[in-house]
């Protein structure tokens, strides 16, 4: 009798270790089939943008970045994945973007594989936005540096690129003819495709890339997830938005410009982000990723 009792305990406890390591395994295989976008939020008080995605097999892309304030958070992430990205996606060359990339590209040991971007020549940059010309230069310095010239692409108009099951796809690039609201104008817009979700990054896209992209690219805009243009103000059309129809919004924005507070209160500034938000409210969508709440992490299908 005793050694029947002590038979069903083992068994037990053998179906009770196997049970285990299964949930261990089903865990591990569920991880390893989840993709990471995270949301990068503002370190220092003025506007930002940086995005990253990290794939079922952990490759890491990374799109802007945020200024230079924003480096050691960037970094905190980068230290985890290795001191590695395989695909850094630069919009355009403005500070509150990159400002982070050109320190990282110019000192550190960090490796990068693959830099995506889509410049003009310097004389462009000069002639047309002169206030930012210097640090435009700096971008087009690190690009051309021995150090990193050799894995910088420059990308064509619907250029499609596999990255782990993710397809990639180039929707713009520079745009030299528009010289109003010139720099940003020149945003990357640059749509990620998982097979079951869709992310469409804009940039600081503006009033003339919106109607150049409802020309040209109209039926392949429409996307689950979309970053909102310009930090969610004076950015992109609302026509445009109607397009892609969203579910989710990310908002590279802080609070002061969330709520177009210019310091008496909400609405006294003179940016457009109320007026965006209501945009959305109307289109519908679900659920707003804003940059002002912290770093953030949305699991993709």
């Amino acid at each position: 009798m005793k050694n029947k009792l002590n038979r069903k305990k083992l068994s037990i406890a053998i179906l009770i270790i196997v049970f285990v390591i299964a949930i261990i395994i089903l865990s591990q295989t569920i991880g390893k089939n989840n993709i990471e976008l995270i949301g990068l939020s503002a370190q220092g008080p003025r506007q930002m943008m940086g995005y990253i995605i990290r794939t079922k097999n952990d490759k890491t892309i990374i799109i802007d970045g945020g200024t230079i304030d924003d480096t050691a958070n960037l970094m905190k992430y980068i230290d985890q994945y290795n001191n590695k990205v395989d695909y850094w996606f630069i919009t355009h060359a403005h500070d509150d973007h990159v400002g982070a990339f050109t320190e990282i590209a110019n000192n550190t040991d960090v490796q990068i594989d693959n830099i995506y971007i889509s410049l003009n020549e310097y004389e462009w940059y000069e002639q047309n936005e002169p206030s930012r010309a210097e640090f435009s230069k700096k971008v087009i310095d690190t690009v051309n540096s021995e150090k990193r010239k050799e894995n910088v692409h420059i990308p064509q108009i619907n250029e499609k690129i596999q990255i782990d099951g993710i397809e990639v796809e180039i929707l713009g690039i520079r745009n030299p003819e528009i010289t109003e609201n010139s720099g940003n104008e020149q945003s990357m817009v640059i749509k990620f495709n998982t097979g079951k979700q869709s992310l469409l990054i804009l940039g600081d896209t503006g009033e003339k890339s919106s109607e150049k992209l409802l020309k040209t690219q109209k039926e392949k805009l429409r996307s689950d997830i979309v970053q909102m243009a310009h930090h969610g103000q004076a950015g992109a059309t609302k026509e445009l938005y109607e397009v892609v129809q969203p579910k989710i919004c990310l908002w590279p924005t802080p609070e002061w410009l969330w709520n177009n507070d210019a310091g008496n209160g909400k609405g006294s500034g003179q940016w457009k982000t109320l007026e965006t938000r209501k945009w959305m409210e109307d289109l519908n969508a679900q659920t707003n990723y804003v940059a002002k709440d912290g770093d953030f992490t949305i699991n993709l299908k």
